[in-house]
């Protein structure tokens, strides 16, 4: 084995070259404009109340718009079979419900940037699990509640959102577990679920035969 090769075999941990992943970060801080996103999705009514067909869209890096057919990712998003039957649907189906997703992405989220900073910080552990739960009032969803409070205020459909992280391995420390809480608050979908991010729907009429590009 090449001088070479052991030194390549030994600056990548958890699949991350860390020489790369540091001339890359040297890069970002350096050009901040190059590595901005813009992220996208569309979602397609199938017809039948609570089922949509999500589709991940193009996104942008650095102001360049990418956009491949091998990136067509899509999500048939619905209801609980046995919501559906006590609602009264026809034939009730079971899908994987919106927020369910978006507490499997935030579990992933937080598994990918944990995960980066172990390969960059040359941590050893042998298993990483990261588990979300939230309780949910649906009652504003099922057109019960007003979307609003008396004062004006969207109303809050939920409670208390519950983050565990179970990280495994003889090498496991206590700086360890504290390093990964730290490196659990860079999660991207975190911020996006934790933070108040503007939103106002815009709602525009079209043919009934075309979809918005």
């Amino acid at each position: 084995m090449t001088t070479e090769t052991q030194s390549m075999e030994q600056s990548v941990r958890y699949g991350v070259d860390s020489k790369t992943f540091a001339e890359f970060v040297d890069y970002a801080q350096a050009n901040p404009d190059d590595v901005q996103f813009e992220l996208s999705a569309k979602g397609y009514w199938e017809g039948r109340a609570f089922h949509t067909l999500s589709k991940i869209g193009p996104y942008s890096l650095g102001g360049e718009t990418i956009d491949r057919e091998t990136r067509d990712y899509t999500f048939p998003f619905g209801a609980h079979k046995e919501v559906e039957a006590a609602m009264g649907f026809v034939g009730p189906d079971d899908r994987p419900e919106v927020i369910e997703t978006a507490l499997a992405a935030l579990s992933g989220c937080l598994s990918h940037v944990i995960s980066l900073h172990l390969a960059a910080e040359g941590l050893e552990v042998e298993t990483l699990e990261t588990t979300v739960r939230i309780p949910w009032d649906p009652f504003v969803a099922l057109d019960i509640d007003d979307t609003e409070t008396r004062d004006g205020t969207l109303r809050d459909q939920f409670g208390e959102l519950d983050i565990e992280i179970h990280v495994g391995g003889e090498s496991v420390t206590e700086e360890t577990i504290e390093r990964v809480r730290s490196a659990a608050r860079r999660s991207a979908v975190y911020n996006l679920i934790s933070l108040a991010h503007f939103a106002e729907p815009s709602v525009e009429k079209i043919a009934a035969d075309s979809t918005v590009d």
